[in-house]
């Protein structure tokens, strides 16, 4: 018994101190109250997914182009790489609920597809032409997102950043106008100036008088492929000897100029 006695008490010792809860560890508030990659501009950590719960997985939406009908199709190389892609707009999709008015449907050389919905198309003439407006040497497309009385409504859709997109400015999608009547005018011109591409947008009317014409050119500039920004506005009078006299070179107010497109007005 006496041998037995030191033993048991070390026993006794060791199983008194593994109950013995450990201290609960200090938070640290550098590690707690960081966050993912880009939020609130602090430090990048390792991986995201060390505070971040893994997303569940998703189901891949249903296409919506198989729903309607396509009603104008081009091919050029949008995303340049010396291959021709294939764009279509489709419209008409009423059997989805809450479908958008029209699908632009890019479908790249390498089998990608990419989609963007329109709510604003014209259905008629959704598809202007192609041409690169932009200036990265990448084709783009000249859409018709509606019409007035008298003028044509267009906007750009350009492959940027491996999407599809429509051009915006001031996080707004871009319209442009083009045409008009006897007393006023709109257009649109793709122009390269330097060593920057542009788009200018001019506007003109006699309303104020009939022997004068008042001008209105506003230039935007590429601050991305697929971002425009208010560079200048010029205004200006043209003169003419005769009531309601037309100005010379009707086109550079009335019509449309991109590239290889050009519509008078």
């Amino acid at each position: 018994m006496r041998r037995l006695l030191p033993v048991a008490l070390g026993l006794l010792v060791a199983s008194c101190a593994a109950a013995v809860s450990a201290p609960a560890p200090t938070p640290n508030p550098d590690f707690d109250s960081r966050r993912a990659p880009g939020e609130d501009g602090g430090m990048p950590s390792p991986s995201a997914s060390a505070f971040a719960s893994p997303a569940p997985p998703q189901t891949p939406r249903a296409s919506l182009a198989v729903l309607g009908n396509t009603v104008a199709s081009a091919q050029a190389d949008f995303d340049c790489d010396g291959r021709a892609d294939r764009l279509e707009f489709i419209t008409g999709i009423n059997a989805a609920r809450q479908a958008p008015k029209a699908i632009a449907r890019l479908v790249l050389a390498t089998g990608a597809v990419h989609e963007l919905a329109l709510d604003a198309v014209d259905d008629s003439s959704s598809l202007i032409g192609t041409a690169d407006v932009n200036g990265d040497r990448c084709d783009d497309a000249i859409v018709s997102v509606g019409h007035g009385a008298s003028t044509t409504w267009t906007s750009f859709l350009v492959y940027d950043r491996g999407e599809l997109r429509r051009v915006e400015e001031n996080g707004k999608p871009v319209m442009f106008l083009f045409g008009g009547s006897v007393r006023h005018g709109n257009a649109v011109e793709c122009r390269q100036e330097k060593d920057a591409s542009e788009i200018v947008a001019r506007g003109i009317s006699d309303f104020a008088s009939d022997l004068q014409w008042d001008t209105v050119e506003d230039v935007h500039r590429w601050s991305t492929r697929s971002q425009l920004v208010l560079w200048s506005t010029t205004r200006a009078v043209i003169a003419v000897s005769v009531p309601n006299a037309m100005p010379p070179d009707q086109d550079r107010y009335w019509g449309l100029s991109c590239g290889s497109v050009k519509l008078a007005g």
